[in-house]
């Protein structure tokens, strides 16, 4: 038996089951929902606030990222400037003393 046909062997009995896990948690969410609505909806928001959670966490993980390369930037154009401010002032003093001779 190749691992294609032990892979087609294990989708087509997952398959099933997993069409009953889906059917029994529907289930017992309703059967939560009409005997424990307190209970369902703290549950609700508990995962709704975990989710939310982990939404800001990426969030801030990517701005955090992004404002190191942006810092990154700046202080690359904060060297620019100031080697061109003083290859400006080194230039002037060149002048300045060539037209004082």
């Amino acid at each position: 038996m190749t691992v294609d046909d032990q892979m087609n062997a294990q989708i087509r009995v997952a398959g099933p089951l997993a069409g009953a896990r889906r059917r029994s948690r529907e289930l017992a969410r309703s059967a939560l929902w009409r005997l424990a609505p307190a209970y369902a909806r703290r549950r609700s928001r508990k995962a709704g606030t975990a989710a939310t959670v982990q939404r800001l966490a990426a969030d801030f993980e990517h701005v955090s990222k992004r404002h190191s390369e942006q810092i990154e930037r700046l202080e690359d154009l904060t060297r620019e400037l100031v080697m061109t401010a003083e290859a400006l002032r080194r230039e002037i003093a060149q002048r300045e003393h060539r037209d004082g001779d």
